[in-house]
């Protein structure tokens, strides 16, 4: 009765650490511990005391191996659902997410936790092991416990650890209920063959490889529709992202135009105003309209206005801003790829220099230049604090992340549209961008985008 009290009680730890495992996705909520630890008493005492109860009113003891009876067996199935659904509101407790969203992740808590106790129980067969374990009753659940741990932590360091749940998780009840079914029917199947008093050692141990490799795959699922909804939702993010670009480019296409035409008005205004005014005042005036008049000339309007625009945007924020660049060598790309890979670049820097406390080192360089057919963007500019990286791009420090963090993900990828490179350095407060671009034959097609 012991025993089986102990492997009960054991069997609700190992499925809660197996959902803590894939909880990982999820965000905590307050006072995470205390409420993980009371939800964990109340799972093991409600499991025990659904046992005790289940003793109490058929005369016998339940135990966690063996059956009596077609009874036993049924009531097993039912109890490990019920179980389940127990963990289910534990994690629900003490995670945010919808519930559905949980069910999900909890269904692969399941699938784990049932590798590693079928692996145990493998383990358990081997006619050596056996004699040991019946020698030392502790030893089993020693065993168990120490296995169990190894599988999480595999599963865990090598499949889950980087991951993040997506942002956008479409038909996560239909996919819910697809593992809840698959599940069901694992439990069920292994009722039917873990419960059946007349197999052998070879059958038991098939049985319990298959449950392995099932379980196994119900993962490898999980993972891949995960990952599926999460490239999705990029995908959607980027595709809005160029659609707001393709917009911010008319307006600041449309401002500057205006611009231009306004400072040409005043200049003429200007004139007339030296009969009446001091040389010093016209100076003045002067000075502040061919600011606004100097429109950057690289031969590539669409950079040219990327380059006005920033360089006022410096200009009021006391950054300094340099640039060399040939932009007829960029006619290769679409125009909405040029305003998307320096609009993006130039903003990063201008809003990574306007956190630098020391004003002469707010300084933003851009350089573009074509070498033996080869074209290279190179993009400086000094930064403070700690820059992080993951695969190879820094992570976005900004609160609103919905958008944020796609910049460099989304320059990655117009660059490996034109066959070329993207690299990303931070040395000594030196943040360092660069691209290279092969330049096409002469003649060779533009590459169009479709919005």
């Amino acid at each position: 009765m012991i025993n089986s009290v102990v492997a009960f009680g054991l069997m609700v730890i190992e499925l809660l650490a197996a959902e803590l495992v894939f909880a990982h996705f999820l965000e905590r909520r307050p006072l995470f511990y205390v409420r993980l630890v009371g939800a964990a008493v109340i799972c093991i005492v409600a499991a025990l005391w659904t046992e005790f109860l289940y003793a109490v009113a058929t005369g016998r003891d339940f135990t966690y191996e063996g059956v009596s009876g077609w009874q036993d067996s049924l009531f097993k199935f039912v109890y490990y659902i019920f179980v389940f659904a127990l963990t289910i509101c534990a994690i629900k407790y003490c995670y945010r997410g919808d519930i559905w969203t949980v069910v999900f992740y909890c269904s692969g808590g399941y699938a784990l936790q049932h590798i590693a106790w079928n692996v145990s129980a493998a383990v358990g067969l081997i006619p050596s092991v056996r004699r040991v374990f019946s020698e030392f009753a502790w030893l089993p659940f020693l065993c168990e416990v120490a296995l169990c741990a190894a599988v999480y932590c595999t599963v865990y360091f090598f499949a889950i650890r980087r991951r993040t749940v997506p942002d956008e998780t479409k038909d996560i009840k239909g996919k819910a209920v697809l593992f809840l079914a698959v599940i069901l029917i694992c439990i069920g199947l292994s009722r039917m063959t873990t419960d059946n008093p007349g197999r052998d050692m070879l059958s038991a141990l098939a049985e319990t490889l298959g449950a392995v490799v099932n379980c196994v795959f119900i993962l490898a699922i999980l993972f891949d529709v995960t990952d599926r909804d999460k490239a999705r939702s990029e995908v959607q993010i980027m595709k809005e992202m160029m659609r707001r670009e393709k917009e911010q480019y008319r307006l600041s296409k449309e401002n500057i135009d205006l611009i231009n035409i306004k400072c040409h008005d005043l200049k003429h205004q200007i004139q007339a105003l030296r009969e009446n005014a001091s040389e010093q005042y016209i100076k003045k005036i002067e000075d502040a309209v061919m600011f606004y008049d100097s429109v950057a000339k690289t031969g590539n309007d669409v950079l040219d206005v990327i380059l006005t625009e920033k360089t006022l945007l410096c200009e009021q924020n006391r950054i300094k801003f340099t640039c060399v660049a040939r932009g007829e060598d960029l006619s290769f790309m679409d125009d909405m790829d040029i305003y998307s890979l320096f609009g993006n670049a130039l903003t990063n820097a201008v809003e990574s220099v306007l956190r630098v406390k020391d004003e002469d080192k707010r300084c933003v360089s851009l350089n573009v230049r074509t070498d033996d057919r080869i074209l290279s963007v190179h993009i400086e500019n000094f930064y403070e604090g700690e820059m992080r990286f993951e695969g190879g791009l820094p992570v976005t420090t900004k609160q609103d992340t919905d958008y944020h963090g796609f910049g460099m993900k989304s320059m990655d990828y117009i660059a490996k549209r034109y066959n070329g490179y993207m690299s990303v350095s931070a040395e000594d407060g030196i943040f360092s961008l660069d691209f290279v671009f092969p330049l096409p034959e002469k003649g060779g097609r533009k590459v169009s985008v479709d919005t």
